[in-house]
């Protein structure tokens, strides 16, 4: 289509810029234009119901979706960034959060051979796993058609969750995602997906593909605290905590349970519902759109 060819010569028009760009910066260096790209894709998530309508506020014209794939009251966005020249996804969160944390089961599955020790929150699993294949499909159709196999990963709240868990396994070369390669990871106000041993292979895999991975947190979010460290959950790295106003933030340690940053409001004060629905100054959520 029309779109289609404009979109292509737009990622030749781009890929000498942003090669040097990345040369220059380091692929590792924080950068917030970038991530708040990524988090316009998360607020889309919520809004953007078809793939024929892509008109809400965070909508970039440079963002092509292919498919929304929904399951199970979980929905991702598949598509082409021609700002980045990457393909990408965006995991929307849940519609109700505090029923939904209401209703975490917290508890752990194994589903990974190759790290037997690793385990995650089951109903995080399956809100990934019902996305899986449609995600799956999507992605390989994209890539036949513009011969681009590098993923940018995104999602805000659960879908912060379902986002690690897919980009674990682009990382690691799971079969189903094997010839995609990870551009980057960036979620908002996620929870903690699984157990130390799970944080510690995901931040191994990640460390070694040498992109862009951060875990973005927002004051006293009160997401980013459940499921609870005592019952046996972890974060994966890197966190980047923003003050109440957004306008300044801190790198975490690579703990990813650094008390200086958003584990600083606990036990008592990592209670809000407005800091999870609201990211560098963006309301987030379906009454949003």
């Amino acid at each position: 289509s029309k779109q289609k060819n404009l979109i292509k010569m737009r990622i030749l028009s781009n890929l000498l810029l942003s090669s040097c760009l990345f040369v220059a910066n380091g692929l590792l260096d924080y950068d917030e234009v970038f991530v708040q790209q990524q988090l316009d894709l998360c607020q889309a998530s919520y809004c953007v119901s078809n793939s024929t309508t892509w008109g809400c506020s965070t909508c970039d014209s440079g963002v092509i979706v292919s498919e929304v794939i929904e399951s199970n009251g979980a929905r991702a966005l598949v598509g082409l960034n021609s700002n980045n020249n990457a393909l990408f996804v965006a995991y929307r969160g849940s519609v109700d959060v505090q029923n939904w944390i209401d209703n975490i089961r917290f508890l752990h599955t194994s589903p990974y051979s190759d790290y037997p020790d690793a385990k995650v929150e089951k109903g995080f699993y399956k809100w990934y796993t019902d996305l899986k294949d449609g995600v799956d499909n999507a992605l390989t159709a994209l890539k036949s058609t513009y011969g681009i196999s590098e993923v940018q990963v995104t999602g805000h709240s659960a879908g912060g969750a379902a986002a690690t868990l897919l980009a674990f396994d682009i990382a690691r070369g799971e079969s189903s995602t094997a010839g995609f390669t990870l551009n980057s990871i960036v979620t908002f106000g996620s929870p903690r997906v699984g157990n130390l041993d799970f944080s510690e292979a995901h931040d191994e895999v990640i460390d070694q593909t040498s992109i862009p991975s951060w875990r973005v947190t927002h004051n006293d979010d009160i997401v980013p605290h459940v499921p609870e460290e005592i019952v046996g959950y972890n974060h994966v790295n890197t966190e980047v905590w923003y003050d109440e106003a957004s306008d300044s933030y801190v790198i975490c340690d690579e703990s990813g349970e650094d008390p200086n940053c958003s584990n600083s409001c606990s036990p008592t004060h990592c209670t809000s519902v407005s800091d999870h629905l609201d990211y560098l100054n963006t309301p987030l959520g379906s009454t949003e759109c």
